[in-house]
């Protein structure tokens, strides 16, 4: 009986330093793995918060593990910056009830064209799944108001552009469609999680001033038409 008791006495002072492993030792581990900045961390492994990441800001963090025993997500975040707020559940290979608004003249990117434009980008995602920088499966949406906000500023607006996310081959896969004023725009966005993109445009308008802004953002006319067709990288 003394026995037991004092196993289930040390059993209770490991799950003890356990919940109570400072989150700081864990971050730091993070820091070595993938080469990150200092980060600052406070709380524990359980629920704890990172200080001040790069266009992240500051996130907080919980891990449930009656979750992770049942087979659901473990892990829940948050984060909050000037540019972005996202948040949502995770595990080492899979997102679920992700939402994520951002600002699109502070997101990072290395597309000057974007700088000082106005208007949100807002994605949510159901569910998505990778292995191994493989996009499995996709349920989500994605819209962006950013043609609508920048009128003053081009004498030309555009419509809202929305759509689904999905996967196809690997890559992440998008279609977004905007209707109004006689103006239709399509995009498809494809992007692979090793970092690569692709983008196809094509804008429908009569309106005269587009003539004047579209071009500057490397459209080419064709027949009636306005298309962009690139790729690059985007991480």
């Amino acid at each position: 009986m003394n026995k037991l008791y004092i196993l289930f006495a040390f059993l209770g002072c490991i799950l003890a330093l356990v919940l109570h492993v400072p989150l700081a030792w864990f971050s730091n581990g993070v820091i070595q793995k993938y080469s990150f900045e200092k980060i600052d961390a406070s709380g524990t492994l359980w629920e704890g918060h990172l200080w001040n990441l790069q266009d992240l800001g500051n996130v907080h963090i919980k891990l449930d593990i009656k979750n992770y025993l049942e087979n659901k997500l473990p892990i829940s975040f948050k984060t909050i910056s000037s540019s972005m707020i996202i948040s949502g559940d995770a595990s080492q290979t899979q997102f679920k009830n992700i939402n994520f608004i951002g600002q699109m003249s502070k997101l990072p990117s290395r597309d000057g064209r974007l700088q000082d434009l106005k208007g949100q980008v807002e994605i949510n995602f159901d569910e998505f799944f990778w292995e191994e920088q493989v996009c499995i499966s996709s349920k989500g949406d994605f819209s962006t108001n950013f043609l609508m906000k920048n009128a003053l500023k081009w004498n030309w607006a555009g419509p809202l552009l929305s759509g689904q996310i999905t996967c196809d081959n690997g890559e992440i896969v998008s279609r977004l469609i905007g209707e109004e004023d006689n103006q239709t725009i399509t995009a498809d966005i494809r992007l692979s999680l090793n970092g690569n993109y692709s983008l196809k445009v094509r804008v429908e308008t009569l309106d005269p001033y587009a003539d004047l802004v579209l071009p500057l953002f490397g459209f080419e006319k064709v027949d009636s038409d306005y298309r962009l067709s690139e790729q690059g990288t985007w991480l």
